[in-house]
C-alpha cells in the first residue's frame, strides 16, 4: 500500500494532511455519524458517536480523536460499530426529554436526525414532570434547559475558542454532569457576554434566547399600542436560511411584506439607526481628534462587548464611544423625534427590534436604557424568533412579494447596511470622519483594509493630512490577545471597532442555526456578510450623512451631532 493511502469502508483514500478519520471521511463523502464534533471550536471526543473499528485493534475508536494514518484500514458500517452508536444513542436518550413537537429546534435538531438515522429508542422513557429542576430562564437574554442538554460539550467549547470567557463550563452536581455558569448563577450575574455563542454551537434545544414573541403579540392585539418594527442589518442576510431559500440571498424585501402581514403598524429599518449611530459616533471623534483624546476610541454598537468592557476592562469605560448603540438610539428617536411627527402619544408607542443577537435583548432590558420614563426599546426578537412567528402565521414568505421600507425612519445608506459584517462599524465612521474633517464629500470611500475574517486588523488613515490608527477586533477572544499582548500599549490608536461575535453580526447568537456538517461545507459570515456588501455596492448613498430622512431629523428635532437634544437623547455613560 503506498506510504500516503488508507482504507475506509473499502476505499482506497489519500491522506494528504494530518487530518482525524472523521473529517477525512466527511471530505470524501463518507458518513460517520457524529454530535459532539464541531471543528470551528475545536470540540472532540465528548459523545462517543463517532465510533469506527480499526483493523488490528481490539477496541473501537472515536474517529474525531484519531489521527489518519498510512495503512490504517477502517470500517465505519460493521455490525459491531452500528450497535455501539445505536446504545450511544439510546443512553442519551434516557436523559433528553424527547418531545419534538412543540420542541423550537425540531426543524434542525441534530440529534433528532441521529436519532432517527441510527433507530434507537429509550430503554425508559424521560418524562420531565417539574420543568423547574433543569430550567433556568433568569437571564435577560439567555435560557438552560437541561431536560434537552445531550452534554455534547459544543456550548463549553464554543465560549472557550470564541469568547475566551469560559462563561460555561462542564460541572459535577451530586454525582452528575452538567453544564452551566459559574457556580451555577444567572447567566446575568456572571462574565458572561450574553452573546450566544453558546446558542448557536446547541445542537439541540437545551440553550435557546430569552424570548420576546409574547410581549409582542401582546402589544400587536392591543388597540390602544402603536407597535413600530425595524430589523437590523443581518436579519435580512440570513431569513432565507430558515425558508429553505440558500445561503446568502437578501430578503429585505419580503421581510418587510412579511412584518406588515403579521400586523406591525410602521415597518423601520435599524440601518436607519446604525446612520443615525455614526453621524453621533463620527462627531465624538472628530471632537476627540481636536481635543487630542481620550485614545482609543472604541465603538460601543456591541452589547456584549460593552459586558465586555465593565466585566473585564472596567478602566476603558471612558474610552467607551458614549453613542447609543444602533438598536437604542432608534428606540429613543422612535419615542421622541417619531412621535411629533406623527402626532401620536409617545406613551402609545410600542418598539420592537429583530436583530441576530441574543445579547440585545439584555440590553433592551438595561435600567438605564429609558428617556423621559420610556423604554427606548419594549420587546428584542431574534431572527429565529421571527420565523417562527411567520411560519406560525401561515406566511408563506419564500413567495411573498417585495415591498418598501416606511421611510420617516428606514431610509439607510451603504454605511448603515454593512454595520453588520465585522469591519463594517469602522468603515462607515471613516467615511463620514474623513468628510467632516476635510469639508469636503469624498468620492474614494472604500476602506478595504479593515474587512475580512482575520481576528485582528489594523490600518492607517490619512485624513486632513494627518495619519491615524485604527484597528478592527474580530471576536470578544480577539480582545483578549489585543489587549493583553500589550498591542494597546504599544501603539497609538485612535478608532477600535470591537464585535464579540466572530464574524459580526451576521454570525450572532440570535441568527438561524447552521449544522456541524453545514459549517465544514460553507463559511456563514463571509456569505451573509456578502448581502451586505452587495447593498452598500448598490445604493446611491453610501455615507450615513447623505440619509435625506436623517438630515431632516436632525434639522427639524434633534439639532447638531452630539450637542444638546442629541447627545440627552443619544448618547449613555457606562459605569463600572
Amino acid at each position: 500500500m503506498e506510504n500516503n493511502i488508507m482504507i475506509i469502508d473499502g476505499r482506497e483514500i489519500e491522506i494528504n494532511e494530518e487530518k482525524n478519520i472523521l473529517k477525512l471521511a466527511k471530505e470524501n463523502g463518507i458518513d460517520i455519524p457524529a454530535l459532539c464534533f464541531l471543528e470551528d471550536c475545536n470540540n472532540i471526543g465528548q459523545c462517543g458517536v463517532c465510533v469506527v473499528e480499526i483493523e488490528g485493534q481490539e477496541r473501537l475508536a472515536r474517529a474525531c480523536c484519531i489521527k489518519a494514518k498510512a495503512g490504517m484500514v477502517v470500517n465505519t458500517k460493521s455490525v459491531r460499530v452500528q450497535e455501539e452508536v445505536k446504545s450511544t444513542v439510546s443512553l442519551l436518550l434516557d436523559k433528553h426529554e424527547f418531545k419534538c413537537g412543540p420542541c423550537k429546534r425540531r426543524e434542525n435538531c441534530e440529534f433528532l436526525k441521529l436519532v432517527i438515522k441510527t433507530k434507537a429508542r429509550a430503554s425508559k422513557p424521560f418524562i420531565v414532570e417539574d420543568k423547574s429542576k433543569y430550567v433556568d430562564d433568569r437571564s435577560k437574554a439567555i435560557v438552560l434547559d437541561r431536560s434537552k442538554c445531550v452534554t455534547c460539550g459544543r456550548c463549553v467549547a464554543a465560549c472557550r475558542t470564541k469568547t475566551g470567557t469560559r462563561a460555561i463550563t462542564f460541572q459535577k452536581v451530586d454525582g452528575e454532569r452538567i453544564v452551566g455558569p459559574e457556580a451555577l448563577k444567572c447567566f446575568d450575574d456572571t462574565n458572561c457576554l450574553l452573546c450566544g455563542q453558546c446558542v448557536a454551537a446547541c445542537p439541540v434545544d437545551a440553550l435557546s434566547e430569552k424570548s420576546h414573541t409574547d410581549r409582542v403579540k401582546e402589544a400587536l392585539a392591543n388597540q390602544e399600542k402603536h407597535v413600530i418594527v425595524a430589523m437590523a442589518p443581518s436579519v435580512r442576510a440570513a431569513m432565507g436560511e430558515l425558508f429553505k431559500m440558500g445561503y446568502g440571498v437578501d430578503v429585505t424585501g419580503k421581510l418587510y411584506t412579511a412584518l406588515r402581514k403579521l400586523g406591525f403598524d410602521k415597518i423601520f429599518d435599524i440601518n436607519f439607526g446604525a446612520d443615525m449611530t455614526i453621524m453621533e459616533e463620527a462627531t465624538e471623534l472628530v471632537k476627540r481628534v481636536k481635543e487630542n483624546g481620550p485614545f482609543p476610541m472604541f465603538t460601543s454598537c456591541c452589547p456584549a462587548w460593552v459586558r465586555q468592557v465593565e466585566n473585564y476592562y472596567p478602566e476603558l469605560l471612558v474610552n467607551l464611544s458614549s453613542a447609543k448603540s444602533p438598536q437604542q438610539i432608534f428606540g429613543a428617536a422612535s419615542k421622541t423625534y417619531y412621535p411629533t411627527i406623527s402626532d401620536i402619544d409617545p406613551a402609545r408607542v410600542y418598539t420592537v427590534t429583530i436583530m441576530p443577537c441574543t445579547a440585545k435583548k439584555y440590553e433592551a432590558d438595561r435600567e438605564e436604557m429609558q428617556n423621559n420614563e420610556l423604554r427606548n426599546i419594549d420587546a428584542v426578537i431574534t431572527t429565529r424568533e421571527l420565523a417562527k412567528m411567520i411560519k406560525d402565521a401561515k406566511i408563506d414568505f419564500a413567495n411573498l412579494e417585495d415591498s418598501e421600507v416606511d421611510l420617516a425612519m428606514g431610509e439607510y445608506s451603504g454605511a448603515g447596511a454593512i454595520f453588520g459584517a465585522t469591519g463594517g462599524v469602522m468603515e462607515a465612521a471613516l467615511r463620514s470622519a474623513k468628510d467632516f474633517l476635510e469639508g469636503e464629500h469624498l468620492e474614494n470611500i472604500e476602506y478595504e483594509e479593515v474587512r475580512g475574517l482575520k481576528g485582528i486588523k489594523e490600518a492607517t488613515v490619512e485624513i486632513a493630512g494627518h495619519n491615524y490608527n485604527v484597528a478592527v477586533v474580530n471576536g470578544a477572544s480577539n480582545l483578549f490577545e489585543f489587549i493583553n499582548s500589550g498591542m494597546i500599549k504599544n501603539k497609538q490608536y485612535h478608532l477600535v471597532e470591537v464585535m464579540a461575535c466572530p464574524g459580526g453580526c451576521v454570525n450572532g447568537g440570535g441568527q438561524p442555526h447552521v449544522s456541524a456538517d453545514e459549517r465544514e461545507k460553507i463559511d456563514i459570515r463571509t456569505v451573509r456578510a456578502s448581502v451586505l456588501y452587495n447593498q452598500d455596492k448598490n445604493l446611491s448613498k453610501r455615507k450615513a450623512h447623505d440619509n435625506v430622512a436623517l438630515k431632516k431629523m436632525y434639522e427639524t428635532y434633534m439639532g447638531e451631532p452630539g450637542l444638546g437634544k442629541a447627545h440627552e437623547l443619544l448618547h449613555i455613560k457606562y459605569n463600572k
